[in-house]
């Protein structure tokens, strides 16, 4: 009796908990709509777009959080070598968004556009990097 054996050697994920990429992908969507709330807020300077934006990023930071513990306790079972720029890149990108958190617990105006705009917009440009470099490095073939 013969078995058939899968012949596919497609990318292998590093070992990861349950949920810890799920985190991940909802956290980067929670700051990618802080900033379609932040720009809603200069558009129309009505305040729920302010609340939304602050209140979605502190949900993005508590699943990334998450992410992040999960990270750990796989870091410790799984005694795998971690890609150290993706990390480096997702605490970057996590410390940007508390930052801007911190910056949107202002009061007003003066909470999104000078400084909360500009920190979301480079919080989402980290997540397109950060998403890239994955992409890349999980999928070798792709970059030719």
């Amino acid at each position: 009796m013969t078995y058939q054996t899968s012949t596919y050697r497609g990318p292998r994920l590093s070992a990861s908990l349950p949920g810890q990429v799920t985190l991940g992908t909802f956290a980067a969507g929670f700051f990618t709509f802080a900033l379609v709330c932040d720009w809603a807020y200069v558009q129309t300077t009505v305040l729920m777009w302010r609340d939304f934006a602050s209140w979605l990023l502190f949900a993005g930071l508590v699943c990334g959080g998450l992410a992040v513990i999960l990270w750990l306790i796989g870091f410790a079972v799984y005694r795998q070598r971690p890609a150290w720029g993706q990390v480096l890149l997702s605490m970057l990108i996590l410390a940007v968004a508390l930052v801007n958190s911190l910056v949107h617990a202002g009061d007003g105006w003066t909470a999104i556009l000078p400084l909360g705009l500009g920190l979301s917009i480079v919080t989402v440009v980290l997540i397109v990097i950060a998403g890239t470099l994955r992409r890349l490095a999980l999928y070798p073939m792709l970059r030719a």
